[in-house]
């Protein structure tokens, strides 16, 4: 069978307007949807002539005419009057109230139906002589035990008192109120009607919701209190709590053992990226897999504000229902759907105001910058950068415009505003619910250049054709426009960095001209970031469309058969249009005139264009059993069918010499030197999969998954794979020695798991044999032929990952308290790696084989606490993960950082332990590893092994994983208040840092200013070497421990307050809540580490494109 053909799609102008037309299609059955289901009485019209007819025989004709049914109870029917009425085309509203006229009946129409009711008398004269009712009662819970501390308050008011300890309570109502709201924690709340009651008894009902709670699983949904698995679940809700642009940050220190890599703080290119427990590869993609509804997508392209929950796959036994693509772990996205009953529209809103967390502080002062710069220069040898006379000038007009002190960073980092506005409209009836929200996000960088907008759709809809049958649409689409710089992220920023303050973006003439550099004999090759400003932007614009169908059909009981068909698109147009700007040295020469200078980068002058395109389809079918038999043994079953296939192409160009900088079209050049390049590759996969599940009274619990994959992406003899696992759980808490002796304890279980799982993501086709056109010689003229470019191993298969968990999962006093504890073992074998004993002589790419093998180990740890004490309502969560990991075989070793028995990726440095003082002492100490001649103010670097000489078995290893990440949040409540906070954090976290901003002088670039104090004669300081250029033997000749920093922080991630207006304020304008808002989002950060931000700080760099600390204000308002 050949993959390549399975399911041929062509992606194609045909293949987008079909799915165009699919998803026309669906929007307009969609909206007709939605509108038969608003259709209101108004539009609902009654002909009627009758003459002395029952009402039973007069409603009946009305529900043939409007098919609302008419519901009522025989006996108040049965006593009515006859009735004669004759209307033509009447609205139903009023054509009730004129067949019920003189008859003792009310009517209300709720959705499509009429219900009718007994007139009720008027009591008010006797209600009015009841001033105030004294209330007194007891709460009790099931088995009658008086519940103290529980929370009685009348509703609609702010009245309320506690219970006693034995469950009594006293309180005074006042005429016209007549609920009291009953709260406990660990019960479920409940509204009692007086009634004119003096004493009342109440019984509350343990709050079972949270065991009785489905959580989605793969393929379907499981009550929690039955999961033998690690899976881990956030609400909607919580995420939404941080009203921030990114779906992908929202998630980070929410998930215990879910790590989230923010990759800038640039808008539209801020989308993370995950890592769950730990690396799992390093030879191909460590990534989790994402569905989203069920079907592989992008968690970056929704709207945080339509998301029900994310669940996460974490072991091998909830995971391997995935099979070939779980290894790194699996994460479902819900998306909102509608929910029969009253139709709500929701509108939420908010301003925010966005600026850099932490900038790292340079050296901007010119003279200071100068004279440094002439001491690292004759440290090393060379000769001045800077004359005194030169010097002079700045020194005797400080702040001039012609000699200035510039801060570049100021200059770039200011704030940006952030617009995020989000409709939505869901509701429906028992048979039939909508869903509809629509997004819109715009938001501006914290430096120039950008401007990022961003539309978001969701429709989703289901009907209940009938008893057995139900069908639903899902639509999910996003549109993402960005303007930026031609140059971005960290290299922005660079430039900032490498700037000198001796001089500004213009020239101080006025002319409007670009300064590049302070003076024509300090030379350099680097460009401003006004220059790049100046010279061009680039254009994204990214759609995204998911689009969903299903068919329910519930054949026998408990006997269910579920099919989805789904198509996800997306289609990428980029455009990079750079041009030409003269720029110039700041300071004139001896003739006043300012200079043009060249920067020495060979620009890229015109326009490059490209077109990316993706598609998807997927189809998925499963039969899904569950019965249960003699009373106490439950059991379930699913089996199903998957295949998916996918197609990509993309198409770039490059023309050059446009005659002027406005044309965006590649139309607009000669075709002279012009470049042209496109590709495209396809994938297949199909699936046949199966869940077992059995549990004796939810007290012992069993499951077994299994799938059978077939890939088009390995080599044929090994394109099938089987993967699988097994779960056991225990209920400790169901047993009587537990339930008789400790009533406190509500859930406690024991669970483990075992499976082994699978890794497609190794490329497509790195088994197969590459060639490409090429010309030879053959007598006295050249050839066309093909050659061959790379080895391949022909057994090349994907990768296996073995995954071992024990858990524990607890809750007590009725939910007061909770935790969740999990151990790991992942083994991952197979891994794809380079050959590296390939003769370079054979001219041909080492291949890629299965080789390596990689063990990855940890401890997640999740706390709970939540209270209430009368009105006021507090709780508090932590998260800790701890992992390490240790490569177990490899084909070849790189000492140190990539050895058999150590972890990957250490670092393998020699260990920095001082400053040396004098002559005196470098003659005395070990041979140093510098190659240059030292001199005091250099490093000192330790012997390790005492032999005299410091040599490259010195270096010793640090790990670069952190040795734990936490989280923590906390929130209270308080009359209508709510306040939370949440707090990340990363401990023992090296990283190696260098480069601009931190190694003096890198290209121009200014010191940090902790080189203020560096070592002198007259300052001998033992933590700061001397000034130095980068490239010095006696600091940065070599890698050692003064490079690394400790990157470890704990950051306040959120701070959120909101106020739900009182009823009788939304009641004035027909709401049904409004919330206000405030929210700071990366507010404080507490750290050792001198770079830019801690959280960016792996990519080892100094320099970088911060992350952002938001301000926003907002309004929530339900209807």
């Amino acid at each position: 069978m050949k993959f390549n053909h399975l399911f041929k799609c062509d992606v194609s102008n045909i293949a987008f307007k079909q799915l165009l037309r699919i998803m026309k299609l669906i929007t307009v059955i969609m909206v007709a949807f939605i509108v038969q289901i608003h259709a209101s009485t108004f539009a609902q019209y009654v002909t009627l002539k009758e003459n002395n007819k029952n009402l039973r025989s007069i409603f009946k004709e009305i529900r043939k005419q409007t098919g609302y049914l008419v519901l009522y109870e025989s006996s108040i029917v049965n006593r009515t009057a006859l009735v004669t009425v004759a209307l033509d085309k009447v609205p139903l509203n009023e054509a009730l109230k004129i067949i019920l006229q003189n008859q003792e009946l009310d009517f209300e129409i709720k959705q499509k139906s009429i219900i009718l009711s007994k007139h009720k008398i008027d009591i008010e004269p006797v209600a009015e002589k009841i001033q105030q009712i004294d209330l007194k009662g007891k709460v009790s819970d099931e088995s009658g035990k008086g519940i103290p501390n529980v929370n009685v308050s009348i509703k609609g008011t702010k009245k309320g008192v506690s219970t006693d300890t034995q469950g009594n309570f006293s309180i005074t109502l006042a005429s016209g109120e007549n609920e009291i709201v009953v709260s406990a924690v660990g019960f479920e709340t409940q509204t009692i009607a007086v009634n004119n009651r003096t004493t009342i008894n109440i019984v509350l009902k343990e709050m079972t919701a949270k065991l009785d709670e489905f959580v989605v699983v793969g393929y379907g949904t499981q009550k929690k209190i039955n999961l033998s698995g690690s899976v881990s679940t956030v609400s909607g809700k919580t995420i939404t709590e941080r009203p921030v642009p990114n779906l992908t940050n929202l998630l980070q220190g929410r998930i215990s053992g879910l790590d989230v890599v923010q990759p800038t703080g640039e808008p539209g290119r801020d989308n993370g990226s995950f890592r769950l427990r730990g690396q799992g590869s390093y030879g191909s993609s460590s990534a989790p897999l994402i569905l989203v509804d069920g079907v592989i997508g992008s968690i970056n392209n929704l709207s945080p504000q339509d998301i029900e929950n994310v669940t996460v796959l974490k072991d091998a036994s909830s995971a391997s229902i995935y099979g070939a693509r779980a290894a790194n772990g699996v994460i479902l996205v819900t998306t909102k759907k509608g929910k029969a009953g009253t139709d709500i529209i929701e509108y939420n809103g908010s301003y925010g105001i966005s600026e850099a967390t932490r900038v790292p502080e340079l050296i901007t002062n010119s003279v200071t910058y100068m004279e440094m710069y002439n001491q690292a220069k004759a440290r090393s040898g060379q000769p001045a950068q800077y004359t005194q006379a030169q010097i002079d000038a700045y020194k005797n007009n400080p702040n001039s415009d012609q000699y200035p002190n510039f801060n570049w960073l100021d200059y770039i980092l200011g704030t940006g505003p952030i617009h995020n506005h989000s409709l939505g409209f869901s509701g429906g009836t028992a048979k039939s619910t909508y869903n509809i929200s629509l997004n819109y996000l715009d938001q501006n960088s914290i430096t120039k250049g950008y401007l990022y907008k961003r539309y978001n759709g969701l429709l989703d809809f289901s009907n209940q054709l009938n008893k057995r049958v139900k069908v639903g649409a899902n639509i999910n689409f996003s549109y993402q426009d960005l303007k930026a710089p031609w140059l971005v992220n960290d290299d922005l920023l660079l430039l900032a960095y490498a700037a000198a303050p001796t001089f500004m973006p213009y020239l101080p003439d006025g002319s409007g001209r670009i300064a590049t550099r302070d003076y024509v004999s300090s030379g350099g090759t680097n460009r401003t970031p006004e220059e790049v400003y100046n010279t061009g932007s680039q254009f994204t614009k990214n759609y995204n469309v998911n689009a969903q169908g299903f068919i329910d059909v519930n054949i026998v009981k408990g006997l269910q058969w579920y099919s989805k068909a789904a198509v996800t698109f997306f289609n990428q147009d980029f455009r990079n249009r750079q041009f030409r700007t003269p720029s110039f040295a700041y300071q004139p020469n001896a003739s006043g005139v300012y200079q043009e200078v060249g920067n020495g980068n060979s620009n890229f002058v015109g326009l490059q264009q490209s077109s990316a395109r993706n598609i998807t389809k997927i189809f998925y079918s499963t039969l899904n059993y569950n019965t249960k038999f003699a009373n106490d043994h439950n059991f379930s079953a699913l089996f199903g069918y998957e295949q998916q296939d996918n197609r990509s192409t993309n198409l770039s160009g490059n023309r050059y010499d446009f005659p002027n900088n406005t044309i965006m079209e590649l139309d607009g050049s000669s075709p002279l030197n012009q470049s042209l390049g496109g590709n495209s590759s396809e994938w297949a996969l199909r699936s046949l999969f199966g869940r077992i599940g059995y549990n004796f009274k939810e007290k012992y619990i069993l499951e077994g998954n299994i799938r059978y994959d077939g890939t088009s992406r390995v080599s044929p003899d090994y394109r099938y794979g089987t993967f699988g696992g097994g779960s056991a759980a225990w209920k400790v808490s169901e047993e009587s020695f537990i339930k008789d002796n400790f009533t406190w304890i509500d859930n406690l279980k024991l669970r483990t798991s075992y499976g082994v799982l699978g890794n497609q993501e190794i490329g497509n086709y790195p088994y197969q044999d590459i060639l490409s056109l090429t010309t030879y010689p053959y007598g006295t003229s050249l050839n066309s032929g093909v050659q061959l470019n790379r080895l391949t191993a022909k057994d090349l298969r994907w990768e296996k990952t073995a995954i071992t968990d024990f858990g524990l999962d607890v809750d007590l006093f009725k939910g007061l308290f909770g935790a969740t504890v999990s151990y790991y073992y992942k083994n991952t074998t197979d891994i794809i790696e380079g050959r590296r004993d390939v003769p370079a002589s054979i001219g041909l790419s080492a291949p890629t084989v299965n080789a390596g093998s990689l063990v990855n180990k940890g401890i997640e740890i999740e706390l709970r606490h939540q209270n209430r004490i009368g009105e006021f309502t507090y709780g508090a969560n932590f998260i800790f993960h701890r992992y390490r990991n240790k490569l177990t075989s490899a084909l070849a070793e790189t000492l140190g950082t990539f050895e058999i028995g150590q972890p990957i990726n250490n670092f393998f440095v020699y260990d920095w332990i001082g400053i040396f003082q004098s002559q005196a002492e470098i003659d005395a100490s070990p041979k140093q590893p510098s190659s240059g001649v030292l001199k005091p103010g250099d490093l000192k670097i330790r012997d390790v092994d005492g032999n005299g000489t410091v040599g490259p078995e010195d270096r010793i290893r640090i790990s670069s994983f952190p040795g734990y990440t936490y989280s923590f949040s906390l929130n209270a409540g308080w009359k209508g208040f709510n306040l939370s906070a949440f707090f990340q954090g990363v401990e023992g976290q090296k990283v190696s840092v260098s480069q601009w901003g931190y190694e003096p002088f890198m290209q121009g670039s200014a010191p940090p200013t902790k080189f203020l104090n560096a070592w002198t004669p007259t300052n001998p300081s033992n933590t700061i070497p001397a000034v130095y250029l980068t490239g010095y033997q006696g600091v940065s000749g070599y890698n050692s421990t003064y490079f690394l920093q400790d990157a470890s922080y704990l950051r306040l991630k959120n701070l959120y307050l909101s106020y739900n207006l009182p009823e009788n304020i939304s009641n004035k304008i027909a709401s049904k809540g409004i919330t206000i808002y405030a929210s700071g989002d990366n507010l404080i950060t507490w750290t050792k580490y001198e770079g830019n931000d801690p959280e960016r700080a792996g990519s080892g760099r100094f320099a970088q494109f911060p992350q952002i600390k938001i301000y926003t204000i907002g309004l929530k308002v339900k209807y």
